[in-house]
């Protein structure tokens, strides 16, 4: 029998290890794409300057809010950059590192909490093979974002949560108070985990009959990392959160105006009536199979209609799975349903429809539901053979629907020329043009029309933070939250039209658009191409 529990064990472990190689392997694959993004720029940059002089881009020190593009970012994704950049340089794969790092342990993360949960190995090995393969994970995982490390931290809150229903004690509300509050300095979605956090707490009190002094100091600790940011964040507003509320998009308005002209009635028709109606929508909708299996997200960066967020099997399996955890009445079954129905919560307070990154949460409970329907599916058929028919048949289609979505991740998405302007593709490439041609140039005008070129000339070229920081300045917000830099250094952020007369040596950097009616066409210049579009024509006086 030691033998056999032996044997086992290290069964798992060779499973556990061959999940992990798999998402090594899907993270190496193509290990330079996607493009480096104007907002990973910004991440990185700032993470360099903290790095070089303990201060962000414009001089602040050691600040807990950056100011970036305007929208002050929450620091603990920056921070988090700083040592792999001071091991590994101002490079791309060093910046990225830290996730991809997580994405390819994440199948660990999601066997424990299986594990811890279910209290079945196999329904964890399950849970550790769909993260995987998952593409709403490793897709994420391959770029800079603060929801892989959301992802971490809400695991380690749950994992806390099921050691409270065990033992209410200090210590384990201690370490749930400070994962409450890097989540909170992590992303905007850390708000409503931390009303989660508070309202588990409250709730296991009750169950469990603490004592009203007891309960009252558990609330003082994890109170007290809610109150701090709380106060920085009336210090530093971010602007994005207001921005992207439903309310501030226009049509909005325009909606509830042309329902009054049609029909004017304001007890019908207003901002409450129509907002109520468009939240349950959009929040319904983030359930659909149309948001999890067919379209995904509607922002390209994140995907692709040919990149299934859940494969159809996964989808399916998840209503199996709550079916069984639901009838075999499993201890943790409202921790899970909690975090499923209040994951989408961000999402459906936003104007931007079918967001994966706002849900992001939410592939937590589908994956371990998933898992679970799986194995009790099998396991509740009696029949050996019949057994191995059915886990055949669930591993075939598993493989075939997650294959079809790898495979258009890999050669198809990248080849889209909406993908290269999604990711803002050829700044690179822009980088190591201005760095061979820095010494010999006077002045570079560089379009501003796509992104925020200024991030990437300091990325690219590793700017002395020292020296930029004096000459930092960002305009006034815009519509969306976001300022722009002018200019620095040799650089303008705004194309014009080439002055041949000019007597300074000049590069003039531009979409193949900017220089229509220039007289300027394409064998005067040198090109940026990817995927045989040209993104950026590049024009030199004075060389």
């Amino acid at each position: 029998m030691k033998y056999l529990a032996n044997l086992l064990k290290t069964k798992h472990i060779l499973l556990l290890g061959l999940c992990v190689f798999i998402a090594l392997l899907l993270h190496m694959r193509s290990i330079d794409f996607p493009c480096f993004n104007s907002d990973e720029a910004s991440f990185a940059y700032n993470a360099y300057s903290i790095l070089e002089t303990g201060k962000d881009e414009y001089g602040k020190i050691l600040p807990t809010r950056f100011q970036a593009f305007g929208e002050n970012k929450l620091p603990v994704t920056i921070y988090s950059i700083v040592p792999f950049i001071g091991m590994f340089g101002m490079n791309e794969l060093a910046a990225r590192l830290p996730f991809i790092l997580i994405g390819v342990l994440m199948p660990l993360l999601f066997y424990w909490l299986a594990e811890s949960m279910f209290k079945n190995k196999t329904i964890a090995i399950i849970a550790a093979l769909l993260a995987s393969v998952s593409p709403w994970i490793q897709i994420m995982s391959r770029h800079i974002h603060e929801d892989v490390l959301m992802l971490v931290l809400t695991i380690l809150i749950l994992q806390l949560f099921i050691k409270l229903a065990h033992s209410f004690s200090f210590k384990t509300i201690s370490l749930l108070a400070f994962v409450t509050g890097l989540s909170l300095f992590t992303y905007h979605i850390g708000k409503v985990l931390a009303v989660f956090v508070v309202g588990w707490l409250l709730f296991l009190a009750v169950r469990q009959k603490i004592s009203f002094q007891k309960i009252s100091k558990s609330f003082l600790i994890i109170l007290i990392p809610i109150l701090i940011f709380g106060l920085t964040e009336v210090m530093n507003p971010s602007s994005r959160i207001s921005n992207l509320l439903f309310t501030s998009d226009k049509g909005f308005s325009l909606t509830i105006d042309s329902l009054r002209n049609e029909h004017n009635s304001r007890t019908i028709h207003n901002k409450f009536t129509y907002g109520m109606q468009l939240i349950s929508n959009q929040y319904l909708s983030y359930f659909s199979p149309e948001f999890l299996v067919s379209v995904g997200d509607r922002n390209q960066r994140f995907g692709s209609p040919g990149v299934s967020p859940l494969s159809p099997v996964e989808y399916v399996f998840f209503f199996v799975g709550v079916y069984f955890i639901v009838s075999r009445k499993e201890k943790h079954t409202l921790l899970l349903s909690s975090l499923l129905l209040i994951a989408p919560l961000t999402a459906a307070l936003s104007w931007q429809v079918g967001s994966l990154t706002r849900s992001y949460l939410m592939i937590i409970p589908l994956l371990l539901s998933a898992s679970y329907g799986m194995y009790w599916a099998v396991k509740s058929v009696e029949k050996k053979l019949i057994q191995i028919v059915i886990t055949g048949i669930i591993a075939t289609s598993l493989l075939f629907f997650v294959g079809m979505s790898w495979d258009y991740y890999y050669h198809h998405y990248p080849m889209q020329v909406s993908t290269s302007h999604a990711w803002q593709c050829g700044y690179k490439e822009l980088g190591s043009y201005i760095n061979n041609s820095y010494d010999r140039t006077d002045k570079y005008y560089i379009t501003k029309r796509h992104g925020q070129p200024y991030i990437f000339t300091l990325f690219y070229t590793a700017f002395p933070p020292s020296k930029y920081q004096p000459q930092a300045s960002l305009t006034e917000l815009g519509e969306y939250g976001f300022g722009e830099v002018e200019s620095y250094d040799k650089f303008v952020f705004s194309f014009k039209s080439p002055d041949e007369k000019t007597t300074e040596r000049t590069s003039y950097i531009g979409y193949p658009e900017d220089f229509n009616g220039t007289g300027i066409g394409s064998n005067d210049i040198e090109k940026v191409t990817i995927n045989g579009a040209d993104l950026f024509w590049i024009y030199e006086i004075n060389k």
